[in-house]
């Protein structure tokens, strides 16, 4: 009777950390899922913004802010912890992150100084880099099955 408990037991702990893990790698995957989406959106966005600054010096405020909300939710993405199955991934993504971030410190950077040229800004790697990024949607989504 004994060995019959702890073997229920066993499977019981056993199927709690696989159900655990489970949810894990689905949060994560609707959490990256929505992060993708917000780059794609910020790629979209991204020259019009630049080039409404460039044509009117009151629309710089909106692409700073935008910027800024972007360095956030990449800084809220590289804090996340990946399931296991997605630890290639993660890295993958941080890599990609490192260098969207380098491009938007450097835009927020000139926007500060207030040289050069803002239609300038469009020619920074933010937006390959978040197009890259785009590649791992297939990636995530394997993930889900």
């Amino acid at each position: 009777m004994k060995n019959i408990i702890i073997a229920f037991s066993f499977l019981m702990l056993t199927g709690c950390g696989i159900l655990e893990e489970a949810n894990n790698s689905l949060t994560y995957v609707e959490e990256m899922t929505e992060y993708l989406n917000e780059a794609e959106q910020f790629t979209n966005d991204f020259q019009g913004l630049v080039e409404d600054a460039a044509a009117d010096p009151s629309a710089i405020d909106t692409l700073e802010s935008r910027l800024k909300e972007m360095k956030t939710e990449i800084q809220e993405v590289n804090d996340l912890t990946p399931p296991q199955l997605a630890d290639n991934l993660h890295q993958q993504v941080l890599e990609y992150n490192g260098r969207a971030l380098e491009g938007i410190d450097r835009a927020l950077v000139e926007i500060d100084k207030g040289e050069g040229q803002i239609s300038e800004l469009k020619d920074l790697e933010i937006v390959n880099t978040f197009n890259q990024l785009q590649d791992l949607k297939s990636n995530l989504e394997s993930l889900k099955q």
